[in-house]
């Protein structure tokens, strides 16, 4: 949980907190086999999946890529995951899918607290399956310009602006300052950090001119215009 501190104070005192330390080459390694295994049994299944089961072995996957790639270089995922791309389809596509099922026929409030819930983190970061699909997705807009054309053609960047629209709807947070015996954040705290995951999303990916240009092309830059002017209370 340090890196969640660390984002919570900034990186100037990551130091004096200490940093989780980056994981040893054979921990890597073991742990970059396990991906490779755990990816040969969604896309080759034993039987035909359910779109539910190969969700949540996708959602299983998550947590050991973050684990894996999250202290390395973004080009090791290009170097060392010989299915990244596919990966970064199936992670695309279903972000997009998560963000429209709590979007659809629900008022612009109820579809950005729906939102916001799934994508904070919950208890654990392992058990927050919104939280860790985030996670995963930041670590991707931060690879290689052909991880960004995949996820661009998976109306990622147009669905998070979309959302991100949305998010001025919320409410006040309840109770903000309150502590959940089984989660180590306060409501305020786990809205910060997904105040910050978020908006390094779309920087990674505006900073590419695919996803610009899906925004131009599809009038989302009027809505990213329009939340980056608008007034937040």
């Amino acid at each position: 949980m340090n890196i969640m501190r660390k984002l919570l104070v900034g990186h100037s005192r990551g130091a004096a907190m200490g940093e989780d330390p980056p994981p040893s080459s054979q921990h890597t390694a073991l742990g970059l086999m396990h991906l490779h295994k755990l990816f040969s049994e969604l896309a080759h299944p034993a039987h035909p999946l359910s779109q539910n089961e190969q969700e949540q072995r996708l959602y299983n996957m998550l947590p050991l890529f973050c684990k894996v790639f999250g202290n390395c270089p973004s080009s090791d995922m290009m170097e060392k995951f010989s299915d990244i791309l596919t990966f970064c389809q199936l992670v695309s596509r279903l972000m997009v899918s998560e963000i429209r099922r709590r979007a659809s026929n629900q008022s612009t409030e109820a579809a950005s607290c729906a939102i916001a819930k799934f994508l904070e983190i919950s208890s654990t970061e392992e058990l927050s399956n919104g939280w860790m699909l985030l996670t995963a997705v930041n670590l991707l807009a931060a690879g290689d310009a052909p991880l960004v054309d995949i996820m661009t053609a998976s109306s990622l960047p147009s669905t998070l602006v979309k959302c991100l629209y949305l998010f001025f709807d919320l409410p006040p947070i309840e109770n903000p300052d309150d502590i959940d015996p089984e989660c180590e954040f306060s409501p305020k705290e786990r809205r910060i950090l997904l105040q910050k995951v978020f908006v390094q999303v779309l920087v990674r990916l505006c900073s590419h001119s695919g996803p610009a240009e899906e925004l131009s092309r599809k009038d989302d830059l009027t809505l990213l215009f329009s939340a980056i002017t608008s007034w937040c209370p």
